[in-house]
Order: C-alpha cells, then sequence, then structure tokens
C-alpha cells in the first residue's frame, strides 16, 4: 500500500494535471480506472464531460451497471453506439484489433469533444498499462488522448486505494477486459457469438463468481477460467456453473484455476507481437 503522504502527492499532481485540461471530454470504459478519473473530477468541481459507448464487445450486465452508476452522478454524460465489428480487424479479431477499435472510437470522440467546444479527449489508461500488451496506446497517442492517471504515475493499487477514501463505489471492482479478448487471435467473431459469451458470464456473475473468464479456444474447445482467489466460491457454485455452461451448449468444458486471467491470447503470440 502507498503512504498516505505519496498517494495525497499523486492527487495532487492529478488535481493539477486536470485543471489544466478542463473543459475536455473523459471517456469511460466501466472499469474502476476511468470511473475514478470521471469521480475525482466531477468531486473536485472541474468541467469534464463523460462518454460511454455502448456496443456488442459489453455483456448486458456491464452496460446496465456503468449506465446506471452514471446516471446516479451529477455531472454531463454522453451515451453513444459504437460498434466496433464494423472494422474488418476487430471482426476478424487480429492481433491490432485493440489499435483499430481505439482509434476509430476516440476519433468520434474527438469529434464529439470539438463540436461541444471542449478542448481534450482524456481516458483511464495507468500506469501499469505501460507493462502490458496494449496496441490500442498506439491509437491514443496518434490522435493527442490524454491519460493523466498513467501521467501522475498512478497503478491500480493506488487508484484503488484513492477510490476508496474518496468514495467511489466498488473501488475494488474486478477487471472486465472487452468480450472480444475471450477468443483468440485471428478467429471471425460475430455479434451472436460475443452476446452468447457475454450471457454465460452475467449468468456466472449473478452465481457470485467475480474474477473468472469463459474463453472459446481454437477447435470449438471452452475454458472457464477462474482465478485463484475464487477457489472457495468456485467450489460452492461448482455444479450450477457447469450446468448452465451446458445448458448454452458449451460443453464440456475444461476448468482452470489460476493467478493470472489476463493476457490469455497474448501468450500464444510470437515474441509478443
Amino acid at each position: 500500500m502507498i503512504s498516505t503522504a505519496s498517494l495525497n502527492d499523486r492527487l495532487e499532481l492529478l488535481h493539477t494535471l486536470l485543471r489544466s485540461l478542463q473543459p475536455g471530454l473523459i471517456a469511460v470504459s466501466g472499469g474502476v480506472d476511468s470511473r475514478f478519473l470521471i469521480h475525482v473530477a466531477w468531486l473536485w468541481k472541474l468541467d469534464f464531460h463523460a462518454a460511454y459507448a455502448v456496443g456488442p464487445h459489453q455483456s448486458e450486465r456491464e452496460r446496465r451497471a456503468v449506465l446506471g452508476w452514471l446516471k446516479a452522478q451529477v455531472g454531463f454524460v454522453h451515451m453513444l453506439g459504437f460498434n466496433p465489428l464494423t472494422l474488418p480487424e476487430v471482426r476478424g479479431n487480429a492481433a491490432s484489433r485493440c489499435y483499430h477499435c481505439k482509434h476509430a472510437l476516440f476519433s468520434h470522440l474527438a469529434r464529439l469533444a470539438e463540436a461541444k467546444s471542449l478542448v481534450a479527449v482524456l481516458d483511464g489508461t495507468q500506469a501499469d498499462d505501460m507493462r502490458v500488451h496494449r496496441p490500442g496506446r498506439q491509437a491514443l497517442q496518434a490522435l493527442g488522448v490524454h491519460s493523466p492517471l498513467r501521467q501522475v504515475n498512478m497503478g491500480k493499487a493506488q487508484i484503488r486505494q484513492a477510490a476508496q477514501r474518496l468514495g467511489l463505489a466498488e473501488p475494488g471492482q474486478p477487471s472486465r477486459p472487452c468480450l472480444l479478448t475471450r477468443f483468440p487471435y485471428d478467429y471471425p467473431v460475430s455479434r451472436q457469438q460475443l452476446a452468447l459469451v457475454g450471457r454465460v458470464e452475467d449468468n456466472l456473475s449473478a452465481l457470485g463468481l467475480q474474477r473468472y473468464r469463459f474463453r472459446l479456444l481454437k477447435g470449438r474447445a471452452f475454458l472457464l477460467q477462474i482465478h485463484e482467489q475464487e477457489r472457495n466460491e468456485w467450489q460452492k457454485v461448482k455444479k450450477q456453473a457447469l450446468d448452465l455452461i451446458s445448458g448454452y451448449g458449451l460443453a464440456p468444458v475444461d476448468v482452470e484455476l489460476t493467478g493470472h486471467l489476463s493476457g490469455f491470447f497474448d501468450k500464444e503470440r510470437p515474441n509478443g507481437q
């Protein structure tokens, strides 16, 4: 845990940086990082709008949760429809899909910001993201998107600590990346497949699981990854969960307890390319 003095320093740097970027538009993905960013901007009474893009890459439960949280806030929120599957690189699940998706989305947000006379577009990229495969960063840099949490060197642990202190709902919210990450690279993905995986995961969440991924592997094989910290909860709901998955015609499914949920398909790419 970061010391109180050090966290205060980071927050002061963040406050100063955000003041210099207003009026601005903050892209809210629904994760704790971008929610924290818009939360502190509004808490500090700075001039920022929020933007949330709704599309098939999110599950229904996730969309409802994010929209419900945003509607309960006091700031100005722009809701927009965005279907990344219209992009061939995303539809084909290319390794570069994140670059093309981010470039298309943030190009749209840049036009929105200009139309609303907002001088900057911001996102929730944070310091820990710099150590993992994130091709979308190149698109953000090319478009001049600001990432204040990264710029003040706040990582996930510091964000959660600050979020709890400053009253953000669910500061321990587990990461829930885009549903396209549940499919192998170069595996064409349809809207129907995304919706099916989203329904499976929403129902697993309803059983009480929080940290897991349901993946479709090559050769029509299925893998349910459960974070090792969920071991006890998994034992309680194991039969219900496997019956649920089977009910969707997605059996048999392998189950893996793991300490690492992120970057699963990146491990298969030569030299991390």
